[in-house]
């Protein structure tokens, strides 16, 4: 998030929980349209969802990016980086709970003041918050807080200098020793742990992507490129990773980091988003400035070049959540293929679910089976009547049901031959009738 620019993040632990983030973080509730627990100031979401507001924090002035703690408790602990390069922990009313009184209200304090760019929490260590803060000469811009680590009263006095002026002064929650340093002389833009080991931590620095091992500072791994904001790691593919540059996104493989191993087509203005979908696999959803489109790029059957001239391939498409412009988007973490937006301008929540292509096959006796997500259906004629009790068949299905019935073997009692396609049909019977009477006719002229 930049500024007041609104961002979604939902609750790790409940799935109809989301935070929207702006100039304050508001708590929202997820349900049924028109249920009971509707109420005055409810929010449609679509025609058959609402939002319900359960909390409002506006005590966290100057926000620029917002990470809602991992672990269950406490349930509303959320990080904020501010303009000026503290982290704040901050609850939304939720968990009253010993480790949240601990832990909300304390802060975490970089030597010197700039803007913090992006925060990520350990999946696994949660005690672990990553901070990406903007260059300065003398100092680093990662820097990984322990919040479980206690002030230090003889600097906590220090850190009040650049404390912003609206905020209330509390030096006994300041923590100023990072826990670990990196990046220096660097401005660090995104982060995001990798799951595969949650001893290393992917940072979009100024010029390249850099994986740090926290076992070994000293040394990185990286790669030269422009590509270095909104680092994401794919939670199907844990060797997978999105990030972009004006408009252009870039996928990599960790495995083989020298390059990119797909560029996806560039956007003709920046993009401001890009999310792995967390129910489907390989499916990245990127947004541009100023656009209601959100564009989506599956990935699920795409190779890994073999060759430097193998191109991989990816199915794309636009979906349109809503008529204004986005601000943001999230997808859920449970529920297949959905998400919900918010508006740039006003506010206005949408809840929106991507519906997947559907793939149609004809089988040999007419009978359809189309897949549409994780679904297969087959559909065959049921040969019910219609309500002019005639049975409608497709008339392959007629010549393929004949055909097994003998239709039109019966040389001796040529007329039965219209039993055999079912005997509903007047003008077969007639037909075959008149077939009896004819050959009957002949064969008396033959013996006279």
């Amino acid at each position: 998030m930049s500024g007041s620019k609104p961002d979604i993040l939902w609750s790790p632990h409940h799935p109809d929980r989301y935070v929207i983030c702006d100039s304050e973080l508001g708590l929202y509730r997820i349900g049924p349209a028109g249920g009971s627990e509707a109420k005055a100031g409810t929010l449609p979401l679509s025609e058959k969802t609402a939002a319900t507001l359960l909390a409002i924090n506006s005590d966290t002035p100057y926000m620029k990016c917002v990470a809602w703690y991992p672990k269950a408790e406490p349930e509303c602990l959320l990080a904020v980086g501010q303009a000026n390069g503290r982290v704040v922990l901050t609850g939304l009313g939720q968990s009253h709970g010993a480790a949240c009184k601990e832990l909300a209200g304390k802060e975490f304090v970089p030597k010197h003041a700039r803007q913090c760019n992006t925060l990520a929490w350990n999946p696994v260590d949660s005690n672990l918050l990553a901070a990406g803060l903007d260059k300065h000469r003398a100092d680093f811009s990662v820097l990984i807080w322990d919040i479980s680590s206690k002030f230090s009263p003889e600097v906590a006095a220090a850190a009040e200098k650049i404390r912003l002026p609206s905020a209330e002064p509390d030096s006994s929650a300041v923590v100023t020793k990072p826990l670990y340093e990196l990046g220096q002389n660097d401005a660090c833009l995104s982060l995001c742990w990798l799951q595969r080991d949650p001893k290393l931590l992917l940072a979009g620095m100024h010029r390249n992507l850099a994986i740090f091992d926290l076992r070994n500072t000293s040394q990185k791994t990286f790669v030269n490129t422009k590509a270095v904001q909104g680092v994401t790691v794919d939670p199907h593919v844990h060797d997978r990773v999105a990030s972009f540059f004006e408009g252009q996104v870039a996928i990599w493989d960790l495995r083989k980091f020298e390059k990119p191993v797909l560029t996806l087509p560039e956007q003709p203005k920046p993009l401001t988003k890009v999310a792995w979908c967390p129910t489907r696999n390989g499916l990245l959803a990127t947004l541009t400035r100023d656009s209601n489109v959100i564009r989506l790029y599956d990935m699920q059957h795409t190779s890994t070049p073999i060759g430097d001239e193998a191109e991989p391939t990816i199915i794309e498409r636009s979906v349109q959540p809503c008529e204004s412009q986005i601000g943001s988007f999230a997808w859920h973490p449970s529920s297949q293929n959905r998400m919900v937006v918010v508006s740039a301008a006003n506010r206005v929540m949408t809840d929106f679910t991507v519906f997947e292509r559907i793939s149609l096959a004809w089988g040999s006796t007419t009978s359809l089976m189309w897949a549409c997500g994780r679904h297969l259906y087959d559909c065959s004629e049921d040969g019910a009547e219609g309500a002019q009790g005639a049975i409608e068949r497709d008339i392959a299905t007629k010549m393929s049901q004949r055909a097994q019935s003998r239709y039109g073997h019966d040389t001796v009692q040529v007329w039965r031959n219209h039993l055999l396609a079912g005997g509903k049909d007047s003008q077969l019977k007639c037909l075959w009738f008149d077939l009896f009477y004819i050959l009957s006719d002949d064969d008396e002229v033959e013996t006279q």
